[in-house]
């Protein structure tokens, strides 16, 4: 049996991944504002806060917008910190 039709429809996604790999580690890929591919989009790392400490500001901001009922991962996400880091800065006492 033909290894294609034993893995029915696995090769487009399997293209695709290919594709999506070989964009990533083109030299340009971080020169194009689109992908050719929507996996790309799916794949690439979320965006982090570099190692820097939250200003007292940030922090009290924080305190601020979580005694108005603001999610914790919502807050994580606006501020680029851990949800963790989000908890341990919130926390009462």
């Amino acid at each position: 049996m033909d290894a294609t039709k034993r893995c029915g429809n696995r090769r487009p996604r399997v293209e695709r991944l290919v594709s999506a790999w070989n964009q990533g580690i083109r030299e340009d890929a971080e020169s194009e504002c689109e992908a050719d591919d929507p996996l790309i989009g799916a794949s690439a790392e979320p965006k982090k806060r570099p190692r820097t400490r939250l200003t007292d500001e940030e922090v009290d901001a924080m305190r601020t917008a979580r005694a108005q009922g603001v999610s914790v991962i919502v807050l994580a996400r606006r501020f680029g910190v851990h949800r963790g880091t989000v908890w341990a800065k919130t926390r009462k006492g």
